[in-house]
């Protein structure tokens, strides 16, 4: 399976650090991956690609999904995991587009606002990292039709 993990980062943050680990156990079992962010400080034997998902202007957002869309259909990747708010918006535009599979990570707790407590930007599939985050997700986002699972740091 070819994977991409996107994430929108500036600076060393826990999700890069959990995405890393994923990518490591990911290509030790035969995958491939490849690692889109704004920076990568983290050592990772998968691709990165730079890219400025950070950056929240309707132009640099449109950019990302063009060039993410166009890098999905030239590596052939079979899903991508969000693993932030930013790359969530993103990717999920890009996943409709390209009609491949979805998945996000939600790390910490989301501040509530007008568009997406109408809007899932985190997809069907949803990965959160505390029991806590489940209960935010339903009750304070809105988020009612997605499976969302608990996985702890079940790397290390």
């Amino acid at each position: 399976m070819k994977i991409l993990h996107l994430l929108s980062q500036t600076h060393l943050t826990g999700p890069e650090v959990y995405a890393v680990m994923l990518c490591r156990e990911q290509i030790a079992a035969g995958h491939q991956c490849v690692i889109v962010s704004d920076t990568l400080t983290v050592s990772s034997t998968a691709e990165y690609v730079a890219m400025p998902i950070h950056d929240r202007s309707i132009v640099s957002r449109l950019r990302n999904i063009i060039k993410l869309w166009r890098l999905c259909r030239e590596r052939e990747i079979d899903v991508i995991h969000a693993h932030s708010r930013a790359a969530s918006w993103i990717a999920n535009i890009v996943c409709r587009c390209a009609r491949i599979g979805y998945v996000s990570t939600v790390h910490g707790r989301q501040s509530k606002r007008a568009m997406r407590s109408h809007f899932n930007i985190y997809g069907q599939d949803i990965i959160v990292v505390c029991d806590s985050l489940v209960s935010h997700l339903q009750d304070e986002m809105g988020i009612q039709n997605a499976t969302i699972k608990v996985i702890r740091n079940g790397i290390d």
